[in-house]
């Protein structure tokens, strides 16, 4: 099983409380702490800017969770109190936005006092003198995240691409083959019917070709029919199998995520760094994952079958 991504930041003079929070959690995510060194999981880079690679780490981890203590003191309405650390602050926010509200986690000292702007974000306190509430209140999170959703839409487009791949392609399949009682091909008809796709592990430059390639490794016949309501005809290739008509789709709509880890990680995208490599595969996995709940919720899912192109 793979593990979602998590991003740990902290002020530096916590970062024990940061290994704590990691040990904890290393059970069920793949957990990196902003400081860490090792050059494929390291946030910032030798030589790289500290706020590009801070954006480019909101788009790499499925979850940030930012440990506020009470690090500063500031006057407030000359009121003297205890603040996190600016930068714990700005990583919170920029954080939030990248990733959502429920995949995003403040760890506080129980004393500090939050700015109103902060209400509906997730909280849970610790007590700094007591290890055993802060590893309580970070299982909590860790029960949180394991429980949110996956199909977020997010700065990239996966779980789009799938909703609009599944009304435009995959439903009308289902719909015309439950509403004849099968499909008709060369004068036979075919009462058994389901629908393969394939989800190729990583995406090429052209994926159309990248598909074609594939679809050489099977031998099939492309059929065509009307669906009411679309505007031209349906086109899918298919193959018989123990008197089962297979239909067989490459979604080339997932070169849509190509064309946005473009436009946001231009340099990552071109050098095929381990950063896209990872943001890709992600993503890839959230189409899935959207595309699998669709066919659930419309009731489709004992007749489309998606696999990776591993298992071909």
């Amino acid at each position: 099983m793979i593990k979602k991504k998590i991003f740990i930041g902290s002020s530096s003079e916590e970062l024990p409380l940061a290994e704590i929070v990691k040990a904890t959690l290393e059970k069920d995510f793949d957990v990196t702490i902003w400081n860490e060194s090792l050059w494929d999981t390291a946030v910032f880079k030798i030589n790289q800017n500290f706020l590009a690679d801070l954006l480019k780490a909101s788009l790499q981890y499925d979850y940030g969770i930012l440990i506020g203590t009470e690090d500063d003191k500031v006057t407030v309405r000359g009121n003297d109190m205890l603040q996190p650390r600016d930068n714990v602050l700005f990583e919170l926010g920029l954080f939030t936005g990248r990733l959502g509200s429920t995949k995003c986690a403040f760890l506080i000292e129980k004393n500090i006092k939050l700015l109103s702007d902060l209400a509906g974000l997730t909280l849970a306190k610790f007590d700094k003198t007591n290890p055993a509430t802060l590893i309580k209140s970070t299982q909590q999170i860790s029960q949180l995240f394991m429980a949110s959703a996956d199909d977020e839409i997010n700065f990239f487009p996966s779980a789009t691409l799938a909703a609009v791949y599944f009304e435009n392609l995959v439903s009308p399949i289902c719909k015309f083959v439950i509403e004849n009682d099968g499909f008709e091909s060369k004068g036979s008809t075919y009462k058994n019917c389901r629908l393969n796709i394939i989800v190729p592990e990583k995406i090429h430059g052209d994926v159309n070709l990248q598909f074609e390639k594939m679809k050489r490794q099977i031998a099939t016949e492309n059929v065509s029919f009307k669906y009411a309501g679309r505007p031209r005809y349906i086109s899918i290739d298919t193959q018989i199998k123990d008197d089962t008509l297979v239909f067989i789709d490459f979604p080339t709509i997932l070169t849509g995520i190509n064309h946005a880890i473009a436009n946001l990680l231009p340099n990552d995208f071109n050098n095929l760094s381990p950063d896209y490599n990872a943001i890709l595969d992600r993503e890839l996995r959230r189409f899935i994952t959207t595309l699998k709940k669709l066919l659930i919720r419309h009731g489709f899912d004992e007749m489309v079958f998606v696999k990776r192109d591993s298992s071909i």
